[in-house]
């Protein structure tokens, strides 16, 4: 394994396609892939071989990612784009019609450029002390760049504080931050690793999306270290090194506009999901939430107040005081059928939160850690996790049986009533403070772990499937 005075030396090994590979002497890889003529990747795997699970986050002018995820170095999706490489000795030089990539045989430092009015602009330099993580330091994954004076940072999803990001510092780990301040607070509950860099001196920018389920943290200029020069940098708990730069001259909505078709378009809405709805956790909280409930279609006609849906907090699952997802209080809500009905009437459809855990307690907890549809330690036991009334373990959706199980329990427990869409809530995934080797074993196969991100994306895609409109109104807020 390399150090810092013996970094790796590469050398170009293979050119098959869109795909460049660099290999050192110790075996640490560089992967590259020309996706588009504005996109290209990098891969760095200092052991080698894929550490990190295959990917749900890729999916290129699609509208979503399979179920199953995707494997890491498919390209379907991607036609090829004309593009040159070339080998001087000292540099491996990728050209696209509006990106170059110069890549240093001696460490693998990137140099990237953009093609714009007929001339190059050098955008982003790697740092030149260290830019990987080749075992020099821990198993953590790294990714330092030079920062420059006069950019602009934006993006990294919903985040406390200015929308220019440059000179502060952001964990990207889910929490429930409730009650949160707008100025201040960080972490929040978004996993969204991509962030524009624009240049208005020229200009000219250039997004990166890091490709990672892990808890991550982004320094944008915050910390100085004057051994390094400015910089800013990415590190993740897990996983590998796998980036995306985007081009993106002339305007930075090139890029978000690239990164959605990278990504895969959002689910349309249907109409009523662009109303005012309604929301709090002080209706379904009381012992006479369905009266509650009828109070607020009462005054929203009172006041002449047109509302489309109603957000229903979790509540209306609880259990002496505690929320059991896919339960229907009958206390609370004495007759479910008219309760729904009565909201029908009003032309308000409501949207109930539900979870993708079971509490400890849960009536279907046995059977359903019996079955092998939880997340599981290595050790085969239920990952335990804190929620807000007890601990609990998530269900793993990369189980198919687990698949099957909750659609089976969305359709009896609400889409039965003439609810027509779902909330996802409680999906901050988190073991206090850090993951286990970040692998999991589902049911008798093994599996991986599953971050915030998926876990929120894959049920609510899966409770809207076999509905007749386009898509789900989705709510994503604390009070759930």
């Amino acid at each position: 394994m390399a150090n810092l005075k013996d970094r790796p030396r590469f050398a170009l090994t293979e050119q098959a396609g869109q795909r460049i590979v660099l290999i050192a002497e110790d075996g640490s890889r560089i992967e590259l892939f020309v996706l588009t003529k504005d996109i290209i990747r990098v891969l760095v795997l200092p052991h080698a071989e894929l550490r990190g699970p295959r990917t749900w986050s890729i999916a290129p002018d699609q509208d979503d990612v399979p179920l199953e995820g995707r494997e890491r170095r498919d390209l379907s999706g991607f036609a090829p784009a004309p593009f040159s490489c070339v080998n001087d000795g000292a540099h491996v030089v990728i050209e696209t019609s509006c990106v170059r990539v110069s890549i240093a045989l001696d460490g693998g430092f990137c140099a990237w450029h953009i093609l714009r009015d007929g001339a190059w602009h050098h955008v982003m330099n790697d740092r030149k002390t260290q830019a990987y993580n080749f075992g020099f330091w821990d198993e953590r994954v790294y990714h330092y760049v030079e920062r420059r004076k006069g950019e602009l940072c934006v993006g990294l999803g919903k985040r406390a504080g200015m929308l220019d990001r440059s000179n502060q510092s952001y964990e990207m780990r889910n929490v429930d931050a409730m009650d949160y301040s707008a100025r201040t607070t960080d972490p929040l509950h978004k996993h969204i690793p991509f962030y524009i860099t624009w240049q208005p001196q020229t200009a000219t920018g250039y997004a990166l999306f890091y490709d990672t389920l892990a808890d991550c943290r982004f320094d944008m200029g915050r910390k100085l270290d004057n051994y390094h020069g400015h910089y800013r940098h990415f590190i993740a708990e897990h996983g590998d090194l796998d980036y995306y730069f985007i081009a993106s001259p002339d305007t930075p909505l090139n890029a978000v506009r690239h990164f959605t078709w990278l990504t895969g378009r959002p689910a349309w809405m249907p109409k009523w999901g662009l109303g005012y709805s309604g929301s709090t956790m002080s209706y379904t909280d009381s012992p006479d939430a369905q009266r509650r409930m009828g109070e607020f279609i009462d005054r929203c006609r009172e006041h002449d107040v047109l509302c489309d849906s109603f957000h229903l907090s979790s509540g209306y699952t609880s259990i002496d005081g505690k929320r059991y997802v896919f339960n229907w209080n009958r206390e609370k809500f004495l007759d479910v059928d008219g309760f729904v009905q009565s909201y029908l009437d009003e032309g308000v459809k409501l949207v109930p939160n539900i979870k993708p855990c079971l509490l400890q307690d849960h009536p279907a907890f046995e059977s359903v850690a019996k079955e092998g549809l939880l997340i599981e330690t290595l050790e085969g036991e239920p990952e335990w996790v804190q929620f807000w009334d007890e601990v609990g373990a998530y269900l793993d959706f990369t189980n198919p049986a687990t698949i099957d199980w909750w659609k089976a329990r969305v359709k009896d427990s609400l889409l039965r009533y003439g609810i027509a869409s779902t909330w996802n809530g409680r999906v901050e995934m988190w073991r206090g403070g850090m993951w286990r080797g970040g692998m999991w074993r589902g049911g008798s196969r093994s599996g991986l772990s599953v971050a915030a991100p998926f876990v929120w994306w894959c049920p609510n895609n899966l409770t809207m499937a076999p509905l007749p409109f386009a898509g789900p109104a989705v709510g994503r807020s604390s009070a759930n």
